[in-house]
């Protein structure tokens, strides 16, 4: 009997062993090797949650395969990013499942990052675990020099800039924002990269991102946001295409909402640099109100005003206006080109002002 129960345990040991290595070895969502960047909800001991576009979670393996588990609310999609290289794009499904990431790498370090393409409406994001090859490890990954966080609507959310031409209507597949305009420039001046935006928000008086700004996820009041545990080094902020969309909003109101949300965004960052921008879906379209022209008049006073109040200092970028031969993304959003273009403009602030 002792010689059939020995005989049993060796074999359930072996077979242990062998699913262990046909299966490999699952990573917890807390693992201390997992680097996550942007704003995540970590009460959940099942894996922390997201809905920020560019919400990430970056790590590096020793090579094989790895897979990643996520739980969505809705229709998340979730750009693969290994060694630099966007790779393959998850498109998730409500509800849990096991999604693939990479096959066979070879032996060596790979960087892998998963980047949330879409805005907050398209889903929240549970990370609930990894797996990766038996004999694979996962290594440090640390973090970029230097932060930036971008403020804005649907153009900081890269809302429709994979689509083919402006009569498409928005869908998920087509919002990429790993290649936005913010996302693009942090990684030209290697930067960490969060953005806090979501489409048709204002700066004021009513449907704005500022009412949402200390929030960890961006459809609910709690958590908020702990801003000492994340401070960037530049904010963009991108607002007013929707404020102008319609009308001309009261100036000397918009003036004052726009200089009180740099005076609580520079109390929370009192070292970061504050960029003012003027994006490229705004123009002077027929009519006497002249949005562009109303707006770089606005921006010059509230450049002034934001500085003359004193902190590190208020800038403004004018992305001009988006043109026909660059493409048109969707419902008439910046398209890939010209979200690369932007990309360039605030770059090269970044070199003038900081000596990035």
């Amino acid at each position: 009997m002792q010689t059939r129960t020995r005989l049993l345990l060796g074999l359930l040991t072996a077979a242990t062993a062998f699913a262990s290595s046909l299966f490999g070895a699952d990573i917890k969502p807390t693992d201390p090797a997992l680097r996550y960047i942007g704003r995540f909800d970590t009460r959940d001991a099942a894996g922390p949650k997201c809905s920020w576009s560019n919400s990430a979670v970056a790590f590096t393996v020793s090579g094989g395969s790895v897979d990643v588990k996520l739980n969505d609310t809705n229709k998340s999609h979730w750009q693969v990013v290994i060694n630099g290289e966007p790779t393959s794009v998850i498109a998730l499904k409500p509800g849990e499942d096991t999604y693939p990431v990479a096959a066979n790498l070879p032996a060596g370090k790979h960087t892998i990052e998963l980047v949330k393409r879409t805005e907050p409406s398209q889903g929240v994001t549970q990370i609930t675990g990894l797996r990766i090859d038996d004999n694979a490890k996962l290594l440090p990954t640390p973090a970029r020099p230097r932060r930036i966080e971008v403020i804005g609507d649907s153009i900081t959310c890269a809302f429709g800039n994979e689509a083919a031409n402006k009569e498409e209507k928005f869908t998920a597949a087509t919002q990429n924002a790993w290649l936005s305009y913010g996302a693009i420039a942090a990684r030209e001046v290697n930067a960490d990269y969060v953005a806090i935006a979501a489409s048709g928000k204002k700066l004021h008086p009513d449907n704005t991102i500022v009412s949402l700004y200390d929030r960890v996820l961006a459809n609910a009041g709690t958590p908020k946001w702990d801003f000492s545990s994340w401070i960037p080094d530049a904010v963009v902020i991108n607002l007013a295409t929707n404020d102008f969309s319609k009308e001309n909003p009261e100036e000397s109101a918009w003036i004052a909402a726009y200089v009180d949300f740099i005076k609580q965004i520079q109390s929370r960052y009192p070292k970061a640099v504050v960029y003012c921008t003027l994006g490229p879906m705004i123009s002077n379209w027929p009519g006497d109100r002249k949005p562009r022209t109303v707006l770089l008049g606005h921006f010059e006073k509230i450049v002034a005003q934001a500085n003359a109040a004193g902190g590190a200092g208020v800038h403004f970028v004018d992305f001009g206006t988006q043109a026909q031969h660059h493409g048109i993304g969707a419902q008439w959003h910046p398209s890939v080109k010209t979200h690369s273009l932007m990309a360039d403009k605030l770059v090269a602030a970044f070199k003038r002002d900081l000596g990035w």
